[in-house]
């Protein structure tokens, strides 16, 4: 009786204890772990990457750590690393691969972050942000510790049931990325069917795919005639099929990695500082059943590869799963080419977002968008060029309706896609129409306007209304049009006949998304 009684305080006082434990890493620890191995001895292939991948293994205050993640998290990277290098070699890049920070060839030095919070702190939704201060906190007391300006985040599932893990944040924002551990996450569970294999290859999949965004790459599908030999690409649904059949990376995502931090040989002082590139003449055609897309740019920052994606509508963020891609070197110093079969397309139906990407040396990316569709399974891609714009030195805004503070309507001629006018969204809620009109100095000849976005285009200029005036005061509409929804070209409007003018006027009567406001970067005149 007296050793039942023991046995039952000693109960209670353990689940006092536990309910009020400070939780802490059960595993050993990275020092008693680098103590043991020799990094003299790895021969991972690609250890002498100088930019390694920050793999942080983050535990709210409330969750506890997952038995072994170390070697199970271990494996599922390493496995991704060399799946990685032999898709980029496939594709001409060579066995290029990104970079893992490692104890010995089987263990990757793995960060533990306990954090401030409680599981509440870091939701799915918008919990990224709280996590990624604490992350850089870590790293600022830590600095020899951070090895480039990419993470892999793992947060233990709060969900304590092993078959419906779920909870913390899981996806990519910029270099970083998002993912969860629960207890069946481990490689061997890969392809073995059932619950316990369907679940792993979509949580090891879809941490595989999440890396893919940390480390640049955009959504893509894998082009018609490639995917019988290789399958699914990863940055489409691959988190559906990794680990069940064939998942390979795209040729336009494998060109992004040749050009991210962690995959690279070359140590820089500039990585992702800013970059841009400007497409000075552009040509499109259809022959022999292709798209042919050729043109000639200029940059601020050399660029290694172009690739293009054609994205059918809806297109942009989380709408780009279904986009075909391709990817091309420079042509000389300046040129490139693409051709693009229709065979390789889907669906030869309706409006697509053709968006051309300049992968700059340091990591950097411009992308220019441009607007077309198909009529009679046939692209229409007359709105697929650029023309040579009139000279605006001279030229100066009359007038505009209203602006938000900083975003006057001169900026629209400083053709500077950074700076914009706004009208005001912050203070004063100003409903549509907007205008703004400028003086060209001189009467000019004009066979069209041409308009060009900043890359949000929540507020982007939809219809708008085109005048003309000889003396600033009597105007006459000369078009009406509904403008294309794509960031960073420009956007061509061509007029009925050509008109002889000195002042212009936009009046949008509305935009993108039906907000009050309107905006605009840059406009000008051929």
């Amino acid at each position: 009786m007296r050793k039942l009684l023991n046995l039952m305080l000693a109960t209670l006082a353990l689940g006092a204890a536990s309910c009020n434990k400070t939780l802490v890493n059960t595993e050993e620890s990275v020092e008693t772990l680098k103590a043991k191995t020799s990094t003299s001895s790895v021969t991972n292939e690609w250890n002498s990457n100088p930019y390694k991948l920050n793999v942080i293994y983050f535990v709210p205050n409330d969750v506890d750590s997952i038995p072994n993640f170390r070697k199970r998290l271990s494996k599922i990277l390493l496995d991704a690393q060399n799946m990685f290098a032999n898709n980029m070699d496939r594709e001409g890049f060579g066995r290029k691969s990104f970079g893992l920070d490692l104890l010995n060839d089987s263990l990757i030095n793995i960060h533990y972050i306990a954090g401030k919070y409680g599981k509440a702190t870091y939701p799915y939704s918008g919990g990224s942000g709280a996590v990624k201060a604490e992350v850089d906190s870590y790293f600022n007391q830590n600095p020899s510790g951070k090895k480039s300006e990419h993470n892999l985040i793992i947060i233990p599932t709060y969900n304590t049931d092993p078959a419906n893990p779920g909870g913390p944040p899981f996806y990519g924002t910029g270099t970083s990325c998002y993912a969860l551990d629960y207890v069946n996450l481990d490689a061997k569970n890969l392809g073995i069917g059932g619950d316990i294999g369907w679940k792993a290859t979509v949580w090891i999949g879809g941490m595989i795919h999440e890396l893919g965004h940390g480390l640049n790459a955009s959504h893509n599908r894998m082009n018609k005639t490639l995917a019988p030999a290789l399958g699914t690409a990863l940055m489409g649904s691959g988190n559906s099929t990794y680990g069940i059949s064939t998942t390979s990376l795209t040729s336009t995502t494998a060109a992004t990695f040749n050009n991210s931090q962690v995959f690279s040989s070359v140590v820089r002082t500039d990585w992702y500082a800013s970059a841009s590139a400007e497409i000075t003449s552009l040509s499109s055609s259809f022959v022999n059943n292709k798209i042919i897309v050729s043109g000639k740019f200029t940059t601020t920052k050399p660029v290694n590869d172009i690739v293009v994606w054609h994205d059918r509508e809806p297109f942009g963020v989380n709408n780009d799963y279904d986009a075909v891609q391709w990817s091309t070197k420079i042509i000389g110093q300046d040129s490139f080419r693409f051709e693009c079969p229709l065979a390789d397309f889907y669906d030869l139906t309706g409006n697509y977002e053709m968006r051309i990407g300049f992968l700059h040396v340091n990591g950097s990316r411009t992308t220019l968008g441009y607007a077309y569709n198909f009529v009679n399974n046939i692209p229409d891609l007359s709105k697929v060029v650029t023309y040579k714009l009139l000279p605006t030195t001279g030229w100066s805004i009359v007038a505009s309706d209203s602006n938000e503070p900083g975003s006057p309507a001169s900026n629209v001629l400083d053709m500077n896609r950074s700076t914009v006018w706004h009208t005001p969204w912050s203070s004063t809620q100003t409903p549509q129409p907007h205008f703004f009109s400028v003086n060209m100095g001189a009467l000019r000849t004009v066979k069209g306007i041409a308009f060009r976005n900043r890359d949000n285009l929540n507020g982007a200029m939809k219809d708008v209304n085109i005048y003309s005036s000889t003396n600033g005061v009597s105007w006459t509409l000369i078009k009406t049009t509904q403008l294309s929804k794509v960031a960073g070209s420009w956007i061509n409007v061509d007029l009925t006949t050509s008109v002889s003018t000195q002042y212009l006027k936009i009046e949008s009567t509305s935009s993108w998304g039906d907000f009050f406001y309107s905006h605009l970067a840059d406009f000008g005149a051929y």
